[in-house]
């Protein structure tokens, strides 16, 4: 018999395996809890009950009397306190009475509720009677012969029942302490038969699956940290070897994919600075080329010689030798060119203002970064706004954290598109084309803690601020993306 079970063992799968051993385990264990429970139950039903009965037999006990002689002694003298008798008084205390007697079981508390229960009813039938009198000293009396002897005798037996309420508490606590002394001795006992049962199988089951466990376990760690070459490991059981197989078929893939989203996503960066730059809106070389004409004709040769150069700098710049990281130097260098362009065509409704700290010029970022914002401040804040505006760009370190905003005061946003552009560039949606490429390439480059945030109020402005590390050196954080 024993063997034929051994061999019947040896033949289950893991998950057989196991859950044969948890079951050894937990069903004595349910079944302790259940007993337990019920033992714990029963006792804490009665202690509580009693519990109860004690704090609201306390409670009545407090106050009834001294508030039931001072009313009637009031109402004996005609005060104008009390113009009634106090018969809710007691009726409250006959339903507390009755209450307690639902919730009672000791035989001397109920025969005191009975008790009191009866002085109840005699202390109305006094009432009555003394609200029949007319005479004063006839009322003295009766209140000190039958009212003051009644509340006492309600009081000394509400004391009874908490006396006898207490008593059986003690009985209760002491007979629930052997209950559970015995509970627990008889849970120990089965307890430590289930446990040598099982330790004994569990020792049996683990004896091959824990080296192998940890061994892929450390196969696991090291994959997460970005260890793909993994060992394979000797293992007898079906199922860990499979597992084994998994492990390493997915670090291998894992190892490829990461590499071909790498490649994809620096070509997805290159592919968008191209199109960045490819949108540039060539009515904006148009209109420069027919202003720089109409210099010409005016005979403002000056101020076409500099817009010309403005146009030079604005192409060399953006071009930047083909290199996609330019220093902030530059970048403002090429945002400065393209608003002097703009404002010889704006110059009633655009001023300007940008401010870059001789210590944050080598600062590194992506290239055009801040161009289109100035373009979205002109095109969208200055232009829609009557009268004249000013845009601002600003440079400063925060920390270790360059801090860049571009504000206008311009039209500003309404609070509703407000809230959907601040959605869409913290789900990295497209909304707008320039502010979407920007932030995306910001967070492709420096990670989640930085990027772009939006403030606005319509009518009185926007600013865009741009938070970008300290750094003259960066390797673009494609694992964020």
């Amino acid at each position: 018999m024993k063997k034929r079970f051994k061999k019947k063992y040896q033949n289950m799968s893991l998950h057989q395996k196991l859950r044969y051993i948890i079951l050894s385990l937990a069903l004595p264990l349910v079944f302790c809890m259940i007993a337990a429970l019920g033992v714990f139950a029963y006792y804490a039903w009665q202690y509580r009950e009693v519990t109860h009965n004690v704090t609201i037999g306390s409670s009545f006990n407090l106050n009834f009397k001294e508030n039931i002689d001072l009313k009637m002694y009031h109402y004996s003298v005609s005060s104008r306190q009390q113009t009634r008798l106090p018969v809710e008084d007691v009726e409250e205390a006959v339903r507390i009475a009755q209450s307690l007697k639902a919730t009672t079981s000791y035989k001397n508390s109920r025969q005191a509720l009975l008790n009191v229960l009866d002085y109840c009813d005699n202390l109305k039938s006094r009432m009555y009677m003394l609200e029949q009198t007319e005479d004063y000293d006839s009322r003295q009396m009766q209140l000190e012969n039958n009212i003051y002897v009644l509340t006492n005798l309600i009081r000394e037996k509400m004391l009874d029942y908490i006396y006898y309420e207490a008593a059986y508490l003690s009985d209760i606590g002491k007979e629930m302490i052997h209950s559970i002394m015995v509970t627990i001795v008889c849970i120990g006992c089965i307890m430590l038969l289930v446990v040598v049962t099982v330790l004994q199988r569990s020792f049996y089951f683990s004896k091959g699956i824990t080296r192998p466990i940890g061994s892929l376990c450390e196969n696991v760690r090291r994959i997460g940290e970005g260890q793909f070459q993994v060992d394979t490991i000797e293992i007898d059981d079906y199922e860990i070897a499979k597992l084994d197989t998994g492990i390493r078929k997915m670090a291998e893939r894992i190892s490829c994919l990461l590499q071909n989203v790498k490649q994809e996503e620096m070509l997805h960066h290159k592919m968008e600075l191209q199109l960045l730059q490819a949108q540039i809106n060539p009515h904006f070389l148009y209109n420069t080329l027919d202003t720089i004409v109409w210099l010409v004709e005016c005979g403002m040769n000056d101020e076409a010689v500099r817009m010309l150069g403005d146009l030079s700098v604005f192409f060399r710049t953006m071009l930047s030798k083909g290199e996609d990281i330019i220093s902030l130097k530059e970048e403002v260098t090429h945002t400065r060119s393209y608003l002097d362009i703009q404002q010889v065509r704006y110059r009633d409704i655009l001023d300007f203002e940008i401010s870059l700290p001789r210590e944050l010029e080598k600062v590194c970022l992506p290239k055009l970064t801040l161009q289109p914002l100035a373009e979205n401040a002109l095109y969208h804040g200055v232009k829609e706004k009557r009268g004249k505006s000013k845009i601002w760009i600003t440079c400063c370190q925060e920390g270790e954290t360059v801090v860049i905003r571009v504000r206008d005061n311009g039209i500003g946003i309404a609070a509703e598109r407000l809230e959907q552009l601040r959605k869409a560039l913290n789900n990295r949606q497209r909304i707008g084309f320039g502010m979407s490429a920007v932030q995306e390439r910001l967070l492709l480059f420096f990670g989640e803690p930085y990027g772009m945030t939006v403030t606005s109020a319509y009518g009185e402005g926007t600013c865009v601020q741009i938070c970008i590390p300290i750094s003259e050196k960066f390797q673009p954080k494609s694992e964020n993306i």
